[in-house]
């Protein structure tokens, strides 16, 4: 009838909801299918978890990739040269409300204090730094690698000091231990699999509690002390050693030149004597005068001559000097 609104009808409206419905979900399977589009950046890796499982080899390089969306598939894109750092022992928070003076810090700070082989104990704080070196392992094989990371290194750096007398870990150690530390730990780390890889330890403080510390510094500064002294004393032996040694050899050789000079003279001197005695053997009244002569020769210079002169008339005798021993 004219004026009247038309009714509707039934099959064209249930076909049309059909066909909105099947939009509906086309949209949303497209929608879900898109969202298995990811990147991959240049220091990432791609792991790809298919039901929970990953695939040999299914480790992915960077670039635009797909996989099917969960719960078909997990993605994780780790950063895998990424050089990470955590913080072992006394944390640096930690030290700085220690510093404004937190008391509640200072108590609980002996939670993180480390026994030395001499039983003295330190506040230390190291920080470790290391980077994947298997994603997959370091995703699956454990529940907190980082936090295992941690407990490594710290069960390292306690077996480290507690095999160190206390004035060697501050002082002359330090670098040995870090050393020992980051293998040790590394050694525990593989054998749990935990798919990363130690790439050094810095010790960024390592001091003795605040109600010690003025009494550590005077005995590392003692130590200090005799080191500096042992060697002034090692210096100054170097010094007058060779010295003396010099005028050791000197003498030994002015002896020896003395001995061989007495030796000499004492040999020609019984040559002289034989040569004499042969002579003597052969001519005895010519070599008796000679030997008068030359006896005579070597003392009459040597003696000052005095004559005496009298006048014959009771007067004082003069005294004249007729001659002056040889110099």
């Amino acid at each position: 009838m004219p004026g009247q609104l038309r009714q509707p009808n039934p099959r064209q409206h249930r076909r049309s909801r059909w066909r909105i419905a099947g939009m509906v979900l086309a949209a949303a399977v497209a929608v879900y299918a898109l969202s298995g589009f990811y990147f991959v950046d240049p220091d990432e890796q791609a792991v790809v978890r298919w039901f929970g499982r990953i695939p040999e080899g299914q480790m992915i390089g960077p670039g635009l990739r797909y996989a099917p969306p969960w719960p078909v598939c997990r993605v994780d894109t780790p950063k895998t040269t990424e050089m990470r750092r955590a913080y072992v022992g006394l944390l640096p928070e930690d030290r700085e409300a220690i510093a404004r003076g937190s008391l509640g810090a200072i108590q609980d700070s002996t939670a993180t204090d480390i026994l030395t082989g001499d039983s003295n104990i330190l506040k230390v704080t190291l920080v470790v730094q290391y980077r994947l070196s298997d994603p997959a392992v370091y995703l699956t094989n454990t529940a907190a690698p980082d936090l295992l990371v941690r407990s490594a290194v710290q069960a390292a750096l306690v077996e480290a000091l507690a095999s160190l007398p206390v004035d060697k870990a501050l002082t002359t150690a330090k670098g040995a231990m870090q050393n020992d530390v980051i293998g040790s730990a590394q050694r525990l780390l593989d054998s749990y699999g935990a798919g990363v890889r130690l790439a050094g330890a810095q010790l960024e403080t390592i001091e003795p509690p605040r109600a010690v510390a003025d009494a550590f510094k005077d005995v590392v500064s003692a130590k200090k002390d005799g080191e500096r002294m042992v060697d002034e004393a090692r210096a100054d032996a170097n010094m007058i050693l060779p010295q003396a040694r010099g005028d050791a050899e000197r003498l030994l050789r002015e002896a020896e030149g003395y001995g061989l000079a007495k030796v000499s003279r004492a040999q020609g001197d019984a040559d002289r004597f034989v040569s004499l005695l042969a002579e003597y053997q052969r001519a005895p009244d010519v070599t008796r005068d000679r030997l008068w002569l030359e006896a005579f020769d070597r003392v009459l210079p040597r003696v000052r001559l005095y004559v005496l002169d009298d006048p014959g008339d009771g007067s004082p005798s003069r005294i004249r000097i007729v001659g002056r021993p040889a110099s």
